[in-house]
């Protein structure tokens, strides 16, 4: 167990040139980790992991558990060894994050958070799954369904990545929410947050999965990153 291992399968970059075909399943993700998000084959909605169990919002809405051989285009994972920070209320998603990074004198390091609690306003969005031939992830993003929810009970786990890494995966705050009773999830756009508990975990290891076993990748050309600006921003 490799508890301050962020252990992420695919990249960004992969997702910004359509290459979104599902190439590891949740059973293997979970060798590396307990809590996460990501996402499937397709863009196949939002996942969630919580305490070893994954869960996908897709665009009905509401979260379902997923069995084991789900394939995973994209994801994060770590093991769980967060300490509690502080508690919060009536605060905003940027003022509390920017918070918690100086707090910790996080923004050069890889870095996971966890916030439980009363949630009173949240916007998430998710995807619907696309089949071959993939669009981009910037088509994706323009169809994006997205979900309003008040006063709502849940988690949201929040991965940091330096601003260096962008591409590799997505260069800042990368948030995920799980409402407690499985009625509401997925990207997390904005919130403010009525009275949450926030617990930190700095992450020394980062480690990438590539998926050498799929042609796609092997012969794509990922050296063009001109675009992934700007199409991360929209899709995030």
């Amino acid at each position: 167990m490799k508890k301050n291992t962020i252990f992420q399968h695919g990249t960004m970059q992969m997702l910004v040139e359509g290459l979104l075909e599902g190439t590891l399943p949740l059973r293997e993700l979970l060798k590396h980790g307990n809590i996460g998000i990501g996402t499937g084959d397709g863009v196949d909605g939002e996942l969630v992991i919580l305490d070893g169990v994954g869960y996908k919002i897709d665009v009905s809405g509401p979260a379902v558990k997923l069995p084991d051989d789900f394939k995973l285009t994209y994801a994060d994972v770590s093991f769980a060894d967060y300490h509690k920070l502080k508690n919060y209320q009536n605060i905003g998603l940027a003022e509390m994050l920017k918070d918690v990074l100086t707090k910790n004198t996080a923004q050069n390091q890889f870095f996971a958070i966890l916030t439980k609690g009363v949630f009173q306003k949240i916007r998430t969005s998710s995807s619907k799954k696309s089949r071959k031939p993939y669009p981009s992830l910037g088509e994706i993003a323009e169809n994006q369904v997205e979900f309003e929810a008040e006063n709502i009970s849940g988690t949201m786990i929040t991965y940091y990545t330096p601003t260096v890494f962008q591409g590799v995966g997505v260069s800042g705050f990368h948030n995920h929410f799980l409402a407690d009773d499985l009625s509401f999830g997925g990207h997390v756009l904005a919130t403010t947050m009525k009275d949450v508990t926030v617990s930190v975990q700095p992450i020394e290891n980062f480690e990438l999965h590539l998926p050498i076993d799929n042609q796609e990748f092997l012969n794509a050309n990922l050296s063009d990153t001109s675009k992934l600006d700007n199409v991360i921003s929209k899709s995030e």
